[in-house]
């Protein structure tokens, strides 16, 4: 294990280790180049040596988990790089690799504001908006990959203050990340992993291995009802509505009771957004795209209004910039958006059968 003033691969570490993620890594910042980094050092799995201890059987176990683990890593890497830059809002793996047995993940160094999670609630509208805004733009990129975060939750999302005083937000660790209907197995209570907070109903389902839930039901759904529960502690300062029976938010939800945005006194956009994004079928939860949309258009949405009358257009025409249409009878009908969302970007890479291919454009 390093210490401070030791380097690997070129990485000077400066500062001492700091222990996260239930005792299963370690961080600090190490310095290469003149540039400081954000270094991780994982505590387990440790790749065995010829001398190590144990049987040959046993050893070769664990270098088979240990190439999964390589593997894993490296796959995502490989796909995120692919749709993202340094500097960007999505805090990508700048290098990963094993040095003797134990594997290191190199990131960006964020400097973070010191602004709590309760006084984001706090802040003007438009404040908390932006901050939903940018989360939303950086899972959109995961999303378009294929990629479920698999680890949503405050502490994942550094919260940065921008020289005209606002705050943006930048997502990290996609340790836990999985690519969609593939996730990580779970054999027992050691393969548990993220905060029970910020289950989803199925994804709490599957790591309690309930035979209702494949991984098949795993998607990129499941992030948006995580981020429904953030986005109403950044709205509110509070969770949302639950059962109080129920230790959770998830657990709440399937046993049937709908969780819903806190009593706050919110545009009815954004409370509806947020209210879809916590339901309970995955199917009717919104994509990341329209959510991203409704955020951009959030003011425009909120200002339009129906009149009673029937609109001056012909059948068939569009009301121009109000995302509206007329139906034949020439009454309007109002989109559950409001504004056009324009049809998803393809999606560069996919999963098919465990493996990681790459569509013709």
């Amino acid at each position: 294990m390093l210490e401070v003033g030791e380097a690997v691969k070129g990485y000077k570490v400066i500062q001492e280790f700091t222990t996260i993620g239930g005792g299963l890594s370690r961080w600090t910042f190490a310095e290469k180049d003149g540039k400081v980094f954000f270094l991780k050092e994982f505590l387990a799995p440790k790749y065995p040596k010829d001398d190590s201890p144990g049987s040959e059987k046993v050893k070769a176990q664990r270098r088979k988990r240990c190439e999964r683990f390589e593997h894993h890593h490296k796959a995502l890497k490989r796909a995120i790089d692919s749709s993202t830059s340094a500097g960007g809002n999505l805090v990508a793996t700048i290098d990963f690799f094993r040095h003797g047995t134990t594997y290191y993940k190199v990131t960006e160094k964020v400097d973070i504001s010191t602004i709590k999670l309760d006084d984001i609630s706090k802040l003007p509208i438009e404040r908390r908006i932006l901050v939903l805004k940018t989360v939303a733009h950086s899972l959109m990129v995961l999303h378009q990959l294929n990629i479920v975060h698999g680890d949503l939750k405050p502490d994942n999302i550094l919260i940065k203050q921008t020289k005209t005083g606002d705050y943006v937000a930048k997502l990290i660790d996609f340790d836990n990340s999985y690519f969609a209907a593939a996730p990580p197995e779970i054999s027992d209570e050691s393969d548990i992993v993220g905060d029970p907070v910020y289950y989803s109903p199925e994804l709490g389902k599957y790591i309690k291995r309930d035979s209702s839930i494949s991984p098949n039901d795993l998607s990129t759904s499941s992030d948006i009802f995580t981020l429904g529960v953030i986005y109403s502690q950044y709205l509110t300062g509070k969770l949302p509505n639950f059962n109080s029976k129920c230790r959770y938010v998830w657990e709440s939800a399937n046993i049937g009771n709908q969780p819903s945005l806190n009593g706050a006194k919110l545009p009815e956009t954004l409370k509806k957004l947020v209210n879809n994004m916590l339901d309970i079928d995955s199917k009717n939860r919104p994509p990341i795209r329209t959510v991203f949309q409704t955020l951009k258009n959030w003011d425009k949405i909120e200002k339009i209004e129906i009149s009673p009358a029937k609109p001056e257009v012909s059948t068939g025409s569009r009301l121009r910039g109000k995302g509206l249409s007329p139906t034949s009878t020439g009454e309007v009908s109002l989109p559950s958006t409001a504004i056009p969302i324009p049809p998803e970007k393809p999606i560069v890479t996919s999963r098919l059968k465990g493996k990681m291919v790459e569509k013709k454009k």
